[in-house]
C-alpha cells in the first residue's frame, strides 16, 4: 500500500518536472538546438495551456500546488492572448494601398478556382501566391486568366502558382536537400520592377528548420526582395526568424484575431507568413478559412 502511494506521488512529481521542462523549452531554448526543437514544434502554447489544466486536476486536493498551477496557467494564457490575438481598431483610411494574397491550398486534387476568383475580385491584390497547388492544368490557368484578365498567371511546376496584376518577367527555383522549395519571382507591378519570394518549407518535424529559413533569407537579402510569402512550417517566435527583422517586417502584429493559420480555424500554429521589406508600411492581415484547405487564406494590405 505504501509502495503504491509512493509510486503515485512520484508519478505526479514526474509530471510536474515534465511540464516545467516543456515551459523551459518553449520560453528559453525554443528551436535553437536540433533535435530538441522537435519538442518545441510539437507543443505550441495552446497545447501547453491544456496540459497545465489537466495537471491541475491531479493536484486538486493539494491547494498549494493547485493554486500555483492555476496562477501559472493564467499567466501563460494571458501571454498567449496578448501576443497572439489582436484587435485592429479602425484606422484612418489610406487611399494608396496594395494587397498580397497567399494561400496553401493543401494539395487538393482540384484547384479551388472559384474561391480564388471571388477573393481576387473582392480584395484586388497585386500579387497572388499559392503553394501545395497540385495538378494545375492548362485549363485552370485559362479559366483564371479569362475571369481575371488584369492578371498574369503562371504554374511554377513545383506545386506553386503565381499571379500578378502586371507583368511576370522571370522566375528562379531553389531546392536544397529536399527540405524546402523557393521561387524567386521578378515582376513589373504599377510600373515598378520588384522581386518577391514564394516558399514552402516541408512540414516534417525531423527537419532542422535553420537551413531552409537561412536559405530563404539569404536569397531575399541578396536580391533585395520586397516580399516573402509562404508556408514556413515554423512558428513566428522561432529563433531562426530573429535575423529577418533587420530588413523585413512580419504581418504578425497586424493580424485580425488570432495569428494562427493552421489548422482550419483552430488557433494552434502560426506557420504561414508574410514578411514585407521595411521600405513598405504594413497595415493589416486578414485571414479566411475555407473547407477545401486546412490553412488560412491570407490577405495582407500595405502602403
Amino acid at each position: 500500500m505504501t509502495l503504491n502511494l509512493k509510486l503515485k506521488q512520484n508519478h505526479k512529481a514526474y509530471l510536474l518536472i515534465g511540464y516545467a521542462f516543456l515551459l523551459f523549452i518553449h520560453f528559453v531554448i525554443k528551436d535553437l538546438i536540433f533535435p530538441i526543437s522537435i519538442i518545441y514544434y510539437c507543443f505550441p502554447l495552446p497545447i501547453i495551456i491544456g496540459l497545465g489544466i489537466i495537471l491541475m486536476s491531479f493536484y486538486f486536493r493539494k491547494k498549494v500546488y493547485f493554486f500555483s498551477l492555476f496562477i501559472l496557467v493564467g499567466i501563460i494564457t494571458f501571454h498567449w492572448l496578448s501576443n497572439y490575438y489582436y484587435v485592429q481598431f479602425e484606422k484612418t483610411p489610406v487611399s494608396d494601398t496594395s494587397k498580397i494574397l497567399f494561400w496553401n491550398v493543401a494539395k487538393k486534387k482540384q484547384l479551388p478556382i472559384d474561391i480564388i476568383i471571388n477573393e481576387t475580385n473582392l480584395h484586388k491584390p497585386n500579387i497572388l501566391a499559392f503553394v501545395e497547388a497540385k495538378n494545375i492544368s492548362e485549363a485552370d490557368i485559362n479559366k483564371l486568366s479569362e475571369a481575371l484578365p488584369d492578371y498574369i498567371f503562371k504554374d511554377l511546376y513545383s506545386q506553386m502558382l503565381v499571379g500578378v496584376k502586371g507583368q511576370l518577367n522571370s522566375e528562379k527555383k531553389y531546392v536544397v536537400e529536399e527540405s524546402h522549395k523557393i521561387s524567386l519571382i521578378n515582376a513589373t507591378i504599377n510600373n515598378e520592377v520588384i522581386d518577391f519570394i514564394i516558399s514552402d518549407v516541408y512540414a516534417h518535424p525531423f527537419i532542422n528548420k535553420k537551413l531552409p529559413l537561412k536559405a530563404i533569407l539569404d536569397i531575399a537579402e541578396s536580391n533585395n526582395v520586397s516580399f516573402l510569402v509562404g508556408d514556413f512550417n515554423t512558428p513566428y517566435e522561432s529563433v531562426h526568424f530573429s535575423s529577418y527583422f533587420k530588413n523585413y517586417t512580419s504581418f504578425h502584429s497586424y493580424s485580425e484575431g488570432f495569428t494562427a493559420t493552421w489548422p482550419l480555424g483552430i488557433p494552434l500554429f502560426e506557420i504561414d507568413h508574410i514578411w514585407i521589406n521595411k521600405k513598405f508600411v504594413p497595415i493589416s492581415l486578414e485571414k479566411k478559412y475555407f473547407k477545401v484547405s486546412d490553412h488560412a487564406l491570407l490577405i495582407a494590405e500595405y502602403e
